[in-house]
């Protein structure tokens, strides 16, 4: 107890640069005490569900193609895209396996995950998504006669579906009479 009188009676001494120390720490202090208001989740709108599409094979062919005829000299741009596995949507699941002594009987079942957010809403807990993979794209652009937009147009499909140059091909669009 003397020593708090003592330190009171140094930073009274100090003058203003004492009671500035005194109003930080008191400061720090009150930010460290609970606010006794627990932390609030709210529910999101609407829940992701397993059956929702992550990805849509038209939709990005229609984006890459609009994509594509920004390109100077390409024109008008068709993309045809073929997937070589369709993604899909990692649910969690919960796994049960029980197993009796002599008679050999094993079960096994994997039921989804579950949640609530209140009310009569529920969603199952999805882990990921797994995006697919691309076989092979074709490219058909009015442009594609002149071999630097050909290039330009390899390029650009290679780098967004990260398939190599040996499988897209880029050809020139039929000229309409």
């Amino acid at each position: 107890m003397d020593r708090l009188k003592a330190i009171w009676e140094k930073l009274k001494k100090g003058g203003s640069l004492g009671f500035a120390v005194i109003i930080v720490v008191f400061g720090a202090l009150l930010l460290l005490l609970p606010t006794g208001e627990k932390a609030k989740i709210e529910p999101t709108a609407e829940p992701p569900t397993a059956d929702e599409p992550a990805f849509s094979l038209p939709e990005t062919e229609a984006r890459i193609a609009a994509a594509l005829s920004q390109i100077d000299g390409a024109g008008e741009v068709t993309v045809v895209l073929t997937l070589k596995s369709d993604g899909q949507t990692i649910i969690a699941t919960d796994r049960k396996l029980s197993e009796k002594g002599e008679n050999e009987t094993r079960e096994r079942s994997e039921d989804a995950v579950i949640v609530g957010s209140g009310g009569s809403v529920q969603a199952p807990v999805i882990l990921g998504h797994v995006y697919p993979e691309f076989r092979g794209a074709l490219v058909v652009a009015e442009g594609a006669n002149n071999p630097d937009v050909r290039l330009q147009l390899l390029g650009a499909v290679s780098s967004l579906t990260g398939l190599g140059t040996d499988k897209v091909t880029v050809s020139a669009m039929r000229r309409r009479e």
